[in-house]
This record gives structure tokens, sequence and C-alpha cells, in this order.
């Protein structure tokens, strides 16, 4: 059977339409529509299901069945096929390290001058 980001990509090039008309058609981002035809960064997404949405609506575009397609896709997913192989993508760690440490060191500074003017007063 044939997998679904082959399926995609051919469904759509025998229908002659180009991944930009089909972005612009669907209002999906080209760069989604590549990662589900197999041909774009996986790693852009935190997690292979976040594109399910996408998929409908992708399918639904080319004349495909949605409810088959994302059926197709999970079971991708579940094997641990390419898309489904994707590891979550953590972002902002380090942002989140330091933003902490910044409030911190506001409050602090926060506390103090209520301390000090308060002594002042």
């Amino acid at each position: 059977m044939e997998d679904v980001t082959s399926m995609l990509k051919r469904t759509r090039e025998e229908k002659g339409i180009a991944l930009k008309d089909a972005a612009t058609a669907t209002h999906v981002s080209a760069r989604y529509l590549q990662i589900l035809e197999g041909e774009g960064d996986p790693r852009l997404l935190a997690d292979a299901l976040y594109l399910i949405p996408f998929l409908r609506t992708y399918a639904t575009f080319l004349g495909l069945d949605p409810a088959v397609t994302v059926s197709q896709f999970l079971l991708a997913v579940q094997k641990g096929h390419p898309l489904g192989s994707i590891a979550p993508v953590r972002r902002g760690g380090m942002f989140s390290r330091t933003a902490l440490i910044a409030l911190i060191v506001v409050g602090i500074a926060a506390l103090s001058w209520f301390w000090m003017s308060g002594q002042n007063g």
C-alpha cells in the first residue's frame, strides 16, 4: 500500500496543482504541505499529530477521503514511519529559565525598593 506522503504528492501532481496553489486554496502553509508530502523538515513540528487538521483539509482539497487518509497517517505515526518518528522539539527551555531568573531579580529589586522607601518615610 502506498504511504500517505507519496499518495498526497502523487495526487496533487496528477491534478497538475502547484504546491503554492494548493497552499493558497487550502489556507495551509506550504511548509506544512511539504511536510505532509514527505519533503519538508518535520523537526519544525512539536508533534506529528499537529498535522492532522491540515491533513484533513488537504485530503479534502485533493478529492481524497479525509477519514481514510487520516487513518493511514495515524497508522504510520504509530509504526514510527518518517512522520511518526518525529521527536518533540523542545523550544524555549533556556528562555524559560532566563525569564524566571529575570523575574526573580526584578522581584527582589522591587521588594528592596519598597523596603528602602518604607524605612525613609
